[in-house]
């Protein structure tokens, strides 16, 4: 296993309240199908958002989950064994109160849930699945490393889910991988060059360690993995070709060194299947404003018109034709919400990439300023095609259970009813 310094240097990046809060109330939240299910007309309900795990501010690392309903339209513990009377939280817990954990959807519903901190801030190298027909918590196989927080997670296009970088028990960043096979249900380095006979560790590792990095599943298979922190705020990126198993250097390096950006894949357009790497810190310390595109046919990275607003901490979220009803006016194009600027500020402001123009415009402003929180596009029921968000941080430093959602017809944000809990995240998955 590689080991660099110590993640501290990263972390003094960010302001002292904000890291402390990004450190202590981050929730875990995946989008589930119904496909498993009983076919009764309860079912759609259970497609929707699931949040678990997390920081209490007054009890330390929590189990608690909580389920948004693309169909009901609201927050509660009807798919997770109901309201729990003593504590008001839902009755189905996870098996490990964890946070700073990885959450990946898995075929046929559920969620595989892995790593992360738990009680006095365990590394743990534990992982365990929700299921969506149940609505309940088990413990799975452990990974081959513990993998804290700041790693990637990544559905491959055949539902083996990628775990990458981060940091381990030691304080120290890693450039190790695990694969979570949903086949046999264990962690597993077949497809990672097998097992190191000495370490443990699957054979195949990063060519950098990472952290605070992003993750990109490319339209021919295989993830792009950019930028991070590995002792400095570093402009690398590789690439992982689940074919041969292996990580490999790109061939050009990123336009500006970024650690807590955004990289989302586009989906229309001229450049459809090219990468948008938007905001984040550079190796200054400085807040960008600036993006730009990864090509994986020519295998570079070119800068692009920069945002409205220098952000990082912010989200990034597809809005995907399919699912926009008479192809809105905004179809298409990426969303780009909060996040915190740099003078310490946490925006309300939101923007607009459209991949035709290839430029950014500001829309509407979030009902709340948030950073740190999640951006989920709703694949069903009758909000389909809208924007979820959730969670975060406020201008105050506190931990949100507000949420609202963005219409891309409109343009405009609607605030929606409240999380039992109040959660930040960074991340969020959608299943197609």
């Amino acid at each position: 296993m590689m080991m660099t310094k110590t993640s501290k240097r990263s972390k003094r990046n960010l302001p002292a309240a904000m890291w402390a809060l990004s450190l202590l109330f981050v929730g875990l939240l995946a989008v589930l199908p119904a496909a498993g299910e009983q076919a009764d007309s309860s079912s759609p309900a259970r497609r929707g958002m699931l949040l678990a795990g997390g920081f209490d501010q007054f009890n330390g690392p929590t189990a608690t989950a909580e389920f948004y309903s693309f169909k009901t339209k609201t927050f509660s513990c009807k798919f997770l064994g109901g309201v729990n009377s003593a504590t008001g939280a839902c009755n189905n817990t996870l098996a490990q109160a964890r946070f700073y954990a990885s959450v990946a959807p898995l075929p046929g519903g559920g969620a595989l849930i892995a790593g992360g901190n738990g009680v006095g801030t365990t590394c743990l190298n534990s992982a365990e699945i929700y299921n969506s027909s149940t609505g309940k918590f088990t413990a799975t196989g452990s990974m081959t490393d513990a993998h804290c927080f700041a790693h990637t997670t990544t559905v491959l296009q055949n539902g083996e889910v990628l775990i990458t970088g981060g940091e381990d028990e030691t304080g120290n960043l890693v450039n190790t991988a695990d694969m979570y096979n949903p086949s046999s249900g264990k962690f597993d380095c077949s497809g990672l060059g097998g097992a190191d006979p000495t370490t443990g560790y699957c054979q195949s590792t990063l060519t950098d360690a990472r952290f605070h990095d992003t993750a990109t599943l490319l339209e021919d298979g295989r993830v792009l993995i950019a930028g991070g922190f590995d002792g400095s705020i570093v402009n690398t990126a590789e690439l992982f070709d689940p074919g041969t198993g292996t990580f490999t250097a790109t061939s050009g390096t990123m336009t500006d060194s970024r650690e807590n950006h955004t990289a989302a894949l586009m989906v229309t357009g001229p450049r459809a299947g090219d990468v948008l790497i938007a905001g984040g810190l550079d190796a200054d310390g400085n807040v960008l404003q600036t993006a730009e595109l990864y090509s994986p046919t020519a295998g570079n990275f070119t800068a692009t018109t920069s945002m409205t607003h220098a952000r990082y901490l912010h989200t990034a979220t597809q809005l995907d034709p399919t699912y926009v009803k008479g192809r809105g006016r905004h179809a298409g194009n990426i969303l780009i919400t909060g996040g915190e600027d740099g003078t310490g500020t946490v925006l309300a402001t939101a923007e607009m990439y459209d991949p035709v123009a290839l430029t950014f415009t500001q829309v509407g402003a979030m009902t709340t300023a948030r950073a740190l929180h999640t951006a989920v596009l709703i694949t069903s029921g009758p909000k389909k095609g809208l924007v979820l968000i959730a969670g975060g941080i406020d201008n105050n430093g506190k931990t949100l259970n507000t949420a609202e959602l963005f219409n891309p017809k409109t343009g405009k944000f609607t605030a929606i009813g409240s999380m039992q809990v109040g959660r930040s995240s960074q991340d969020g998955t959608a299943l197609p």
